[in-house]
């Protein structure tokens, strides 16, 4: 029930009570309409908890987040380092990873040699890495695919599938420099030989890979070299003579060591027993081959400069005296 009562100071007091004695049940209202009943505001209620597949959710994005961050921004990072330079985007003002500009000389040269060195006019150099290109080559299933998936990826493929050309590109330190190599991984069947000239003239260097379970692997592997050499037109070009499936034992070899190593030595070139299996060897064969492309290129970057520097053998210009 409700009860009204005027009090002296002029105020109203509203009674919801039973009783209209009853103080403890009565609501003060000041300042409202005297006669008008205003009902007090409900209880807040404390909200749900979820339910427990929605908290498996919650807590399944909350942990799914942080990795997908950390790839976008690994993906942001890396990615545009291999578009052309015409392609990659300029790093903005406000960007705390754009690179920053060269400290000022210091009057003491020794100081700062290392830095104008690179640096080249006070900017510093972005120059890419060395890219040194490897071209795969030997008779199908002898592991061309599976060691150049052992060196990509740390695995090992049992499965056999033949390869039509697959390319492959890493970033790798090179006694102690940084440089990118580019795998060619070409097909072994003859049903591919009219196309292996254009796989063979982008070429800088040749794993010639036969499996010593199979002599047939190993004699085709002069066929393959005739062909580099004719498509290359060069005696000295980089190569290495693998001879693969090295785990399968002595019981499976159908070609001895001697025999391998008296044709790379025929050939002037170094021979490597590996197995892509166990990893057996593989980082040194393409190690290996990038180290003499390497050379290869520094000498003739030496030949050239002295071809247009050294006086001695500039051609002499002879007059005539008409």
């Amino acid at each position: 029930m409700k009860y009204i009562h005027k009090m002296s100071s002029g105020r109203s007091v509203v009674r919801v009570s039973g009783d209209p004695n009853d103080a403890k049940s009565s609501t003060k209202y000041s300042g409202r309409t005297p006669g008008v009943y205003y009902p007090s505001p409900p209880p807040r209620s404390e909200p749900s908890p979820l339910p427990v597949h929605n908290r498996w959710a919650c807590e399944a994005i909350t942990a799914v987040k942080a990795p997908v961050v950390r790839a976008t921004t690994w993906l942001l990072e890396t990615i545009p380092q291999y578009l052309p330079e015409s392609l990659r985007p300029e790093p903005s003002a406000g960007d705390n990873n754009a690179p920053k500009s060269p400290p000022h000389s210091s009057p003491h040269p020794s100081n700062n040699s290392k830095t104008a060195t690179m640096s080249g006019g006070g900017k510093k150099s972005n120059a890419p890495p060395a890219l040194h290109k490897v071209i795969m080559v030997g008779s199908g299933g002898v592991g061309k695919s599976a060691l150049t998936l052992q060196f990509m990826y740390d695995e090992f493929v049992e499965d056999y599938e033949p390869t039509k050309a697959d390319s492959y590109r890493k970033k790798v330190v090179l006694d102690g420099e940084e440089v990118q190599i580019d795998i060619l991984d070409t097909a072994g069947q003859e049903d591919y030989a009219a196309i292996r000239d254009n796989y063979f003239r982008s070429g800088e260097g040749f794993l010639c890979v036969f499996s010593i379970t199979e002599d047939d692997s190993f004699q085709a592997s002069q066929e393959f070299r005739e062909q580099i050499l004719r498509v290359k037109n060069d005696e000295h070009i980089p190569l290495l003579l693998v001879g693969n499936k090295a785990d399968l034992g002595a019981s499976r070899r159908r070609v001895s060591v001697e025999a391998a190593q008296a044709r790379a030595e025929q050939w002037g070139v170094p021979y490597v027993e590996t197995s892509a299996k166990t990893r057996e060897n593989v980082d040194k064969v393409f190690f290996d081959l990038m180290r003499e492309i390497r050379a290869r290129k520094l000498e003739a970057a030496k030949t050239a400069n002295g071809k247009t520097k050294d006086p001695a053998k500039r051609k002499k210009i002879k007059c005539t005296i008409l």
